[in-house]
């Protein structure tokens, strides 16, 4: 099941800013006169009348105060807005603060087990989707010349210091991967993208590839073609496929690499 907190984290902090937005406008309407805007139409024409808080009269308002006009209708649609924000963020907020989707597991998850082997949960525990992803997804399969020289906090060996320094950050977040398993393209050909990772969260499948040499000129064309065959193979750039890259000039960059996970995984 996916857990979906992380988004409605973001739709409560975006709530919030809203809220920040439309309580900067009030001081916009500090000199507005109190009452309310009446709208009509004469001929195809807009008219508008005001009524003064407290009155039964009506006062016709010209065309010349258009802009009192808009700042005393703006200031009515916020005050509707503003009471159905502050209602939302006070709904979200007692949901996330009472939300844990992980307590569904944790009922199966908690037995001994004796009553495990003999109970079988509603849908595949976390742990379950964990062990069969990585089953389905066994590492080290390239078979390159090549030897790995990198040793990394998993107990993999892998072939560069940048491969090392990925390995050892999705290990370090506990985010399962394996290390250049298999994926079949469109035409059948078999290749190996640099990690395979499981977003639990997502309950999805990521392929990362790392891109060493953008600067050398036969390389980058060998990996816009790879990637050419990635998209037709069904993976999609920034969701399903994702890249990080590197130069002689432009070392590896480890804040855009958090970002990514953050967003996709």
């Amino acid at each position: 099941m996916i857990d979906y907190m992380k988004e409605l984290s973001a739709q409560l902090n975006d709530l919030r800013d809203l809220i920040k937005r439309v309580e900067k406008r009030k001081q916009e309407y500090n000199k507005l006169p109190k009452g309310s805007i009446r709208v009509t139409s004469c001929r195809g024409v807009k008219q508008y009348y005001l009524r003064n808080l407290g009155s039964n009269k009506e006062e016709y308002i010209s065309s010349q105060n258009k802009e009192q006009v808009r700042l005393m209708l703006q200031r009515e649609y916020d005050e509707k807005l503003i009471k159905e924000l502050y209602k939302q963020e006070k709904r979200l907020e007692r949901f996330l603060k009472n939300h844990d989707i992980a307590r569904i597991d944790s009922i199966y998850e908690n037995m001994c087990a004796g009553r495990k082997e003999l109970v079988t949960p509603v849908k595949p525990t976390q742990e379950m989707r964990v062990n069969k992803w990585l089953d389905e997804h066994q590492g080290q399969k390239n078979t390159i010349s090549a030897a790995p020289l990198y040793k990394t906090n998993k107990g993999e060996m892998v072939r560069s210091k940048s491969e090392k320094i990925l390995a050892d950050y999705f290990y370090n977040l506990k985010i399962p991967y394996a290390y250049e398993s298999s994926f079949m393209l469109h035409d059948g050909r078999v290749v190996y993208p640099d990690f395979a990772l499981y977003s639990v969260r997502k309950d999805k499948t990521v392929y990362w590839e790392h891109l060493g040499l953008v600067d050398n000129p036969e390389y980058a064309i060998k990996n816009i073609k790879k990637l050419i065959d990635y998209e037709k193979s069904g993976l999609i750039l920034g969701d399903t496929l994702l890249l990080s890259a590197e130069s002689a000039e432009s070392p590896l960059n480890l804040e855009a690499i958090k970002k990514k996970v953050e967003a996709v995984l």
